[in-house]
This record gives C-alpha cells, structure tokens and sequence, in this order.
C-alpha cells in the first residue's frame, strides 16, 4: 500500500514537471526579437533595391520624423536579399519583402503578419505584378505601413514599462490627476506645486570615452475648463509656457523652459480610449540660453469635465539623435487612460 502510494506521488509530480516544461517550452517557441528600436529590414534583390522602387520605398521609410531638433528619418532602413537571409536575420524586429514581377503570383497587395519568426515581430509583405503595380500601392497604401511600423514600436515600449515600470509613481499620479501612464521604473520626481508635477528621468550614454547626460522630462498639470477653446492649440501652448516660466527654471538666473515658435508647433486630434485628446508636436527651447529639444503634449479633459488635463514631454540629448528618445515620450503619452473613480 505504501508502495503504490509512493508511485502515485512519483506519477503526480512527473505529470506537474512535464506540464510546466510543455508550457515553457510553448512560451520560448518563438525567439526574442532582435534589431533597433525603428529599424526596418527590407527584403529585396540588388538589381530593384538599387534601382527606381528601391528610392520609392526608402524615401518613404525615411521621410523626416516631426518636429525634431536636426533632421531625422522616421525609420533606418537595412537591406538584404532573399539569398542573404539567415535565421538571425529573420527574427529582426521590423521586416518588409518585396516581391516584384512573375513571382508575385498576379497579386497586388500589401499583406501584414506578426510573429512570422519572432516574437513582436512585424513582417511586411509587398507583392506587384510589375514596377507600376507597385508604385500604385506605394502611393495608395503605405501610409498604413508607416502607421503601423510607429504603432508597432509605441506597443513594444509600452508593453516594456507596464511590465517593469514605477509603480509607485504611476499611482501618485493617477491619484493625484486621474489619469493612468506607463512609466519606466528610474523616473523620478523633480518638482511639485500647487497641480503641477514635474517628474523626469536622467541617462548616461557615451561617445567615445565622455559620458553625456540624456534627460527626459514630463510635465502633468491641470487648471479649470472654461469653453471648448480651451483644448485648441494655442490656448494649450499658452497655459504650458506660463507654468514652465513658473516652475522651470534653466541654468542662470532669467532662464527657463518655453516653446520655440520660430518652428510652429503642430497638432493633430487623436482618439485615445473614446475621448477628444490634442496631440501638440513641436520644440522647446530655454529662453535667454543655448538649451533646447523636442516635446510632445497630450491635453484632454477630467472625467467630469471640469478640468482640462495636460500630460507633457521633453526631450534633452545634445550630443545624439532623438528620435528614439522622442517616441519613447509618445508612448507614454499615449498610454494615457482615465479610470472612473467610484
């Protein structure tokens, strides 16, 4: 009887090991991704990526990403053809093929699949008939595939924070403002007043052998909801620079942070979570001194409507591109919901 019951136990937790290793083995099926952060692997033979469709498609991949200090692409573009891709290569992050004339089978389309090789993968697929075929579908159709490419990347970033992110400070701020972010888990409080928090995020990156320091920075205020003009543009900025003339100082006495104008900021209205939101695209500069960047910010309003509330992001990295450091902003803004209080 001890005996059996002994073998039983055995049985029981060989069946739970090999459940757990079957479920394990399931999760590492599919390898990490790998590449960049907005790089794009494009899959093509020589004697068309050198040529007229090879320019068509890189000037679209790489057209200037918004509102940013120096011109940048939107996305880096690498190239390889069929004959040169190996498993590594697959499991690059961001992959389009393009397949021009008779193998293209008589289709025209372009085709969107994720995982294909890797885990959060994005693979892009383009098949045309012949050259004009594809330009076709350049013109009328890529505007989803750059679309997708940012969203895809905004997702990877977001997922990085929900699952690694400052806890503690995401509640402080969806107590205190009623609105929810994802954050990285190093940024910290700058500075608080009365509806203001100022909280920011501080980097070392070299080149070379001289460290630099990267900051990112995000302001989150609110201030009553008079009329409906209040979340244009302008009166948005105009709330934004009297706060930061007020709560943002920069290096000597008579300096702070504003909005350059000499490049007009731009807008556009986003639908995030079934609410109106403006989304303020421009660059910053520190008035009387040589400092200056990108934002991004996002303005809506509380759940009853009676204030207006802005979630506001900066970038400083002088030494260094800012794309990336730009779209790790735009996650965090966009990550924005307003759970109902009960």
């Amino acid at each position: 009887m001890i005996l059996r019951f002994r073998l039983l136990i055995a049985l029981l937790i060989a069946l739970i090991t090999f459940s757990n290793c079957t479920d394990q083995a399931s999760q590492r099926s599919l390898p990490r991704h790998s590449g960049m952060p907005g790089e794009v692997l494009i899959i093509m033979p020589d004697n068309t990526y050198d040529a007229a469709p090879g320019d068509s498609l890189r000037a679209r991949l790489e057209t200037l990403y918004p509102q940013l200090p120096q011109g940048e692409p939107s996305f880096s573009v690498l190239h390889f053809t069929p004959a040169q891709m190996s498993k590594m290569l697959q499991n690059h992050r961001n992959i389009i093929e393009v397949v021009i004339g008779p193998n293209a089978e008589g289709e025209n389309k372009i085709s969107f699949q994720k995982e294909k090789w890797s885990s959060d993968q994005l693979f892009i697929k383009i098949t045309a008939t012949d050259e004009e075929a594809f330009y076709k579908l350049l013109d009328s159709e890529f505007d989803k595939v750059t679309s997708l490419l940012n969203k895809t990347e905004i997702n990877r970033i977001q997922s990085r924070y929900r699952d690694h992110g400052n806890t503690a400070l995401q509640e402080k701020i969806e107590n205190e403002y009623g609105v929810s972010i994802y954050l990285p888990d190093d940024f910290k409080v700058a500075k608080e007043s009365n509806n203001f928090l100022w909280i920011r995020r501080e980097r070392v990156k070299y080149m070379g052998n001289t460290p630099h320091d990267i900051t990112q920075g995000i302001f989150i205020f609110k201030y009553p909801y008079t009329s409906d003009s209040a979340l244009t543009q302008s009166a948005a900025l105009s709330v934004r620079d009297s706060l930061l003339k007020e709560n943002v100082p920069g290096p000597k006495e008579g300096t702070y942070m504003t909005t350059e104008y000499k490049y007009p900021p731009t807008s556009e209205v986003i639908n995030l979570n079934d609410r109106y939101n403006l989304l303020t695209r421009g660059l910053w500069k520190t008035e009387n001194y040589f400092m200056g960047g990108s934002f991004m910010a996002l303005t809506t309003t509380s759940n009853d409507n009676r204030n207006v509330v802005s979630i506001s992001g900066f970038v400083f990295a002088p030494k260094f591109d800012k794309r990336e450091y730009t779209r790790e902003i735009e996650a965090i803004l966009r990550s924005a919901t307003f759970p109902e209080i009960p």
